[in-house]
C-alpha cells in the first residue's frame, strides 16, 4: 500500500493467537502512527463486539464517522495497539477524519493506555 496515513481504517491479517485474548485473523484496524519511509504502521484493532465498550480505552465507531465503509458500529481496541508490517495490509476501506471527535478520543486513549498517571488526569474522565 503505497500511502497510510493515520485515521485510515485499513484490514490487516493480524495472524492468529489462538487461546488468547489478543485480537487476530483478518481484521479493521485504525492507523494510528506511521512514517513514510518506514515499512511498519501502528495500528490499533476494531471489533463488532459492543460486549466490551465502557472502558476508557475503547472508542465507538459509527458509519457516520468514517468516509468510506464499515459494515457495523464498532470500537477501537486502544489497549491492543500492535506494530505491522505494511505487507500485512489487505486493503483501505475508509477514514476517520483527524479533526473529528472520534480521533480526539482515540488520542484520549492513548494517552490513558500508554503514558504515566500524572498523564491521565489531563484527560477527560
Amino acid at each position: 500500500m503505497k500511502e497510510l496515513n493515520r485515521g485510515d481504517i485499513i484490514y490487516v491479517d493480524l495472524g492468529q493467537h489462538m487461546y488468547s485474548c489478543v485480537q487476530s485473523g483478518v481484521r479493521p484496524c485504525v492507523v494510528i502512527g506511521t512514517y513514510p519511509s518506514s515499512p511498519v504502521a501502528n495500528v490499533c484493532p476494531m471489533t463488532s463486539r459492543m460486549d466490551k465498550k465502557g472502558k476508557p480505552v475503547h472508542v465507538k465507531v459509527n458509519k457516520e464517522n468514517v468516509c468510506g465503509y464499515i459494515e457495523k458500529p464498532s470500537l477501537i481496541l486502544i489497549e491492543q495497539t500492535v506494530s505491522i508490517d505494511r505487507r500485512k495490509i489487505i486493503s483501505k476501506i475508509g477514514h476517520i477524519p483527524e479533526d473529528s471527535e472520534v480521533m480526539e478520543l482515540v488520542d484520549e486513549a492513548i494517552v490513558r493506555q500508554m503514558l504515566s498517571e500524572r498523564y491521565k488526569n489531563k484527560c477527560r474522565k
